[in-house]
């Protein structure tokens, strides 16, 4: 399943360590999984990763940053605990994420609940008497999740993100953790990848195994088969002649969540053929179940009252994706083979012209 999600109402550290151990990030009062991302004009795989503190040691480089920052600022640990001054920073740096985002930090932190079953604690840095960043960091019992890192882009040169980063794996070590999760790189290089300068990482491997990330294989990737089997749709259809256009569509997810699944579209690509009175003519492949379908869409009108997040402007901006929420109208073909597809898009677009 591409999407998998919990709400937890009670959740002890040990618990917690099992989930992200297997694979499970914290995203404000619930616990998902996902395996695939849309943000940058592609489709991602998310590669969860985490380093063994336990083993970690800092490079020089990493001491000489660290030297730096706590000479010029004063740096404190705390529980989490949302204020005008942090969410401040929050809203200033909200441009720089993808993808969908959370209106506010507190909505990011606990979603408007008073708490929640989590142990989220903070890193703060002050020049002076002025917050010019903060981090949050969830404890397991033996593990540690890092979530959120924001500064104030007047002290870009310092490189706090990184400096919070490792003062969250210094708390981890004073407290005996053994786990540092980061989240996740992706299949693709991307600007995630700094997270893999800190030290020698592992990742979670689709086997569900953990291995070191020197071992990684793009090709083995969920976001590898669909950006493959899409591909080489695209190309035979247009060895055939027949116009068409990829969309990537980033709601996929909503496909998978809450009683009105059933109806959303659940494809993070789809190959649009053209359209008739019945809606959209699209084309997808199916990852979980290694087969392509076609079918017709059409715009959710209800759709938006059921995303609680904001999109990013980059689906909106670039017209490589489908920005609203579509449903899923009559099937076509379901789970057949590329050949089978191939046939039946032919007559259905002879039958509309």
């Amino acid at each position: 399943m591409l999407v998998q999600t919990h709400y937890p109402r009670k959740l002890s550290r040990t618990r917690y360590d099992q989930y992200l151990a297997s694979g499970w990030f914290r995203g404000a009062v619930m616990l998902y999984k996902m395996d695939l991302l849309c943000i940058d004009d592609e489709v991602y795989s998310v590669v969860n990763i985490r380093l063994d503190i336990e083993e970690f040691r800092l490079r020089k480089s990493q001491r000489k940053l660290l030297k730096k920052a706590e000479q010029k600022f004063h740096i404190t640990y705390g529980i989490a605990s949302p204020t005008p001054a942090k969410e401040r920073l929050y809203q200033l740096h909200k441009h720089r994420f993808k993808g969908f985002i959370h209106e506010t930090l507190e909505e990011y932190l606990n979603a408007g609940f008073e708490s929640t079953v989590f142990d989220t604690r903070e890193v703060c840095v002050y020049d002076e008497e002025r917050l010019v960043a903060v981090s949050y960091f969830d404890l397991g019992d033996r593990g540690m999740a890092s979530l959120l890192g924001l500064y104030d882009e007047e002290y870009k040169s310092w490189s706090l993100g990184k400096v919070t980063m490792l003062k969250e794996i210094e708390f981890g070590l004073d407290t005996g953790k053994k786990w540092y999760y980061p989240g996740y790189v992706l299949d693709l290089p991307t600007n995630f990848d700094y997270k893999l300068e800190l030290g020698n990482m592992e990742y979670y491997t689709p086997s569900r195994r953990w291995m070191p990330y020197d071992l990684f294989n793009p090709t083995t990737t969920t976001g590898y088969a669909v950006r493959t089997r899409n591909e080489e749709l695209s190309k035979e259809l247009s060895s055939e002649g027949i116009e068409h256009k990829v969309w990537l569509y980033p709601y996929f997810s909503m496909g998978y969540l809450g009683p009105w699944n059933s109806s959303f579209l659940r494809a993070p690509v789809v190959v649009e053929l053209g359209h008739d009175r019945h809606g959209m003519i699209v084309a997808s492949y199916s990852v979980e179940e290694e087969a392509f379908s076609l079918y017709r869409i059409h715009p959710s009108p209800d759709g938006p009252q059921f995303l609680k997040m904001e999109a990013s402007n980059e689906f909106s901006d670039s017209d490589k994706y489908l920005s609203h929420i579509y449903r899923v109208g009559s099937t076509i073909v379901e789970l057949g083979s590329k050949q089978l597809v191939m046939q039946h898009i032919k007559r259905v677009l002879n039958e509309i012209n």
